[in-house]
């Protein structure tokens, strides 16, 4: 006779069972997930490669249309250090010219005298110019054309959707195996950028180039992050402007 989980599993229906963020893995490795952008250059093994990219195959799409794809770098350095150049020339852009972090603090977790090290390699664009030293570089393509519906699903509410839950399952997989990753977005910001991307790895006129998510050994952990906001700062409940409340700080009853 069947258990009442393996009933649940075969309908599809999730168990009555309470679990605390402490028995949560995955919240573990949400929590623990940083932004690396500088990597040894050591080869990653081809095995953990795999599991990497069958973490994004899994991701959720539309309809199970999956319009994306992924074209994975590992060996044409040439291609690495050409998306660098592209990076380190619009971070220049970005950053150069306006002293941002002066004003918006938004690095203060980055302790003195260090702190201004980091913005000096912000303003010059080294500081992006990960992808060259990185194992893995997969450019993360979506396309709006590529499926059979009666009517076109725009790419940036669907494409880069399903993109971005497929980054973000590659990205908690690499963290649990000890990698470090970064998401290269500089290098594909300019549409003309893009273009040069695209004809370079002959990528069809259907599908958007949108980023490179760079995935390599971590020269050293990111111990710090910058903060979150508690719940009540990002969630309303039920409507709009209508403050969420936590658990810990409910009356009884509410």
């Amino acid at each position: 006779m069947a258990s009442d989980a393996e009933k649940s599993e075969a309908a599809g229906e999730a168990l009555d069972t309470v679990r605390t963020d402490k028995e949560l893995e995955s919240l573990k490795w949400i929590r623990e997930r940083r932004s690396i952008r500088e990597f040894t250059g050591e080869r990653i093994p081809d095995e953990h490669i795999e599991l990497i990219l069958e973490a994004a195959r899994h991701a959720p799409s539309p309809e199970n249309m999956l319009m994306i794809r992924f074209v994975v770098i590992r060996d044409d350095q040439d291609m690495k250090v050409f998306l660098s150049d592209i990076a380190q020339e619009m971070a220049q852009t970005a950053f150069g010219g306006a002293p941002f972090e002066l004003t918006s603090g938004r690095n203060w977790f980055i302790g003195d005298p260090h702190r201004a090290a980091v913005y000096a390699r912000l303003r010059d664009g080294e500081l992006f110019r990960y992808p060259e030293k990185s194992d893995a570089v997969i450019i993360v393509c979506a396309s709006e054309s590529w499926h059979d519906a009666g009517y076109l699903y725009p790419n940036e509410l669907f494409g880069s959707v399903v993109s971005g839950m497929a980054i973000q399952n590659m990205w908690l997989t690499a963290t649990e195996l000890g990698y470090g990753c970064g998401y290269e977005a500089l290098v594909c910001s300019d549409p003309r950028h893009a273009e040069l991307i695209r004809d370079k790895l002959g990528i069809p006129p259907i599908w958007v180039p949108l980023t490179a998510f760079c995935i390599g050994k971590r020269i050293s952990p990111r111990a710090l992050g910058p903060s979150r906001p508690p719940l009540e700062g990002l969630m309303y409940a039920e409507r709009w402007g209508h403050p969420y409340k936590r658990l810990a700080f409910r009356e009884e009853g509410e």
